[in-house]
């Protein structure tokens, strides 16, 4: 329970007193209200799009989209330490003055390490690396103590180091012109190439505070290699999680988790949290895409994101026609509503509307159109961790959602018998059919909280995070769900996912 001193130390530092005892609650309830009905498959919650028909929505988006108002969204806050984990356990175990490194993965069980190793040369930021340590260090007497110089000058350089750094400033991508260019690079080239048609090219990055200067002097540094069309077309903008979001965790014992001066300890309360950031956002149209998902020099990226947006603009312009045609009474316009849903949201109402009167069908429908709705592309389930289409039942209503891997523990599902994976390459709108802005809070399901479990100090502890941002905190937006290709996705959960063909 929370204190008379928690009460003082949380006034003062303007912390939301409902939403702290909210958590507490969620925290030890522990219960997800929903069940999994089945994995979303094609035909049944996923739609496939020929080669023509995505060429044609491509134009779609290419003809309209300047028209609109149109942004990009890249979540960035995450650090890169986790990518170089297995790396900081072979810094802090290994003694390269009495241990060769064939003896350090002579167990075969650091096969992480062991593909590194092997590898070494193929990584963009190789040379750059060994010319450093070679000048500093060498020359060295054998390959084991080159290793091991070259990991602690990748990891704990001033200039060349990368453990301490955004994962979106690691410069781990090869390309044509320049061996080293970062995701953060990458992902405004493809800005640039998506919004072709417009005058003004719209990017946001939501970050880490700590690495906010870090950012902006390399945006200051490439802008300098666009041309002056570019510099003049592009408007970067930056947000940061704000700390009003962050949450509480639990203890084992159920009591809230606090330092040694007995004061709450607040962590960052996941991507659901950036939920907020999107709502400040003043933009019709918001393409959402993860900071790492990016093959340099790969235009089936960018004609996927135009392949989403073209049938957000043709399903958004279907839909405002329906609500007119509703409002005014068309005599065919239920039929044609029924049918939109049934092919597009893949839910048919049929049935439960056989009773109703034309009135009654067409309040429900106008209701059920006017909401927020998105385009998301999904992939052929790899094996990759994460979230995924499913269908799920809730106060018996079935609705189409992504879920999270950890919203699936102690359910029917699991991730590995969906189907389909989550990349997260979505079109969201943000604008009513009267150009106001949703209140997207209205279209959460603050149930939808992710409760999971990480270890603080060697003891393991409980937290909280808000709905994932495309999981519960879109609970109740109508959802397009179609198949794109799986190479328009990437995932760099270690710095050995930079080679991520040679893995496979």
């Amino acid at each position: 329970m929370l204190n008379q001193k928690d009460f003082k130390d949380l006034n003062s530092i303007d912390k939301n007193m409902f939403s702290i005892q909210d958590q507490l609650a969620k925290l030890r309830a522990e219960k997800i209200n929903f069940s999994i009905v089945k994995p979303a498959t094609l035909g049944e919650g996923i739609q496939e799009f020929s080669f023509e028909e995505q060429t044609q929505l491509q134009a779609f988006f290419d003809q309209h989209g300047s028209t609109i108002n149109s942004l990009k969204f890249v979540p960035a806050s995450g650090l890169a330490s986790r990518m170089f984990s297995f790396l900081r356990e072979f810094i802090e175990t290994f003694d390269p003055l009495n241990v060769s490194i064939e003896d350090y993965f002579a167990d075969g069980q650091k096969k992480e390490f062991l593909f590194f190793v092997e590898h070494i040369e193929e990584y963009p930021f190789y040379l750059n690396i060994k010319k450093h340590i070679d000048k500093k260090k060498g020359p060295f007497k054998n390959r084991t103590q080159f290793i091991f110089h070259f990991v602690k000058t990748l990891l704990e350089d001033q200039n060349l180091g990368m453990e301490g750094k955004a994962k979106a400033l690691l410069p781990i991508f090869n390309s044509s012109k320049e061996l080293n260019k970062t995701a953060y690079e990458f992902q405004i080239l493809e800005a640039l190439s998506l919004f072709s048609n417009t005058s003004k090219v719209k990017i946001h990055f939501a970050i880490d505070p700590d690495q906010f200067s870090e950012f902006i002097a390399l945006e200051k540094e490439f802008c300098k290699q666009l041309s002056m069309r570019d510099q003049k077309r592009l408007q970067i903008d930056y947000s940061i999680q704000n700390t009003n979001t962050d949450s509480i965790s639990l203890n084992e014992n159920g009591t809230i988790l606090k330092d040694d001066k007995k004061q709450i300890i607040f962590r960052k309360a996941g991507h659901g949290a950036l939920l907020e950031n999107i709502k400040r956002i003043q933009s019709d149209l918001v393409f959402i895409k993860t900071i790492d998902s990016i093959w340099p020099n790969d235009n089936r990226s960018v004609n996927t994101q135009k392949f989403l947006g073209g049938l957000y603009l043709k399903s958004r312009f279907k839909i405002e026609l329906l609500l007119k045609d509703l409002r005014k009474n068309v005599p065919d316009s239920i039929e044609k509503t029924l049918s939109f849903i049934k092919e597009s949201f893949h839910i048919d109402h049929d049935q439960l509307l056989s009773s109703s009167t034309f009135e009654e069908k067409k309040i429900f429908l106008i209701e059920f159109l006017n909401r927020p709705f998105r385009v998301c592309g999904m992939i052929v389930n790899k094996g990759k961790p994460g979230g995924g289409p499913f269908w799920i039942e809730k106060d018996e209503q079935i609705y189409l959602q992504i879920v999270e891997s950890s919203e699936l523990e102690g359910k029917k599902y699991t991730l590995e018998e969906g189907f389909f994976f989550n990349p997260v390459n979505m079109v969201c709108g943000l604008k009513d059919f009267e150009q106001k802005d949703w209140d997207l809070e209205k279209f959460k399901d603050d149930d939808r909280c992710i409760i999971s479990k990480k270890v603080h100090n060697g003891k393991t502890i409980k937290i909280f995070e808000y709905p994932g941002l495309w999981n519960g905190s879109m609970a109740y937006w109508n959802s397009i769900f179609v198949k794109i290709p799986q190479a328009t996705f990437r995932s760099l959960k270690t710095i050995n996912d930079c080679l991520e063909q040679k893995k496979n």
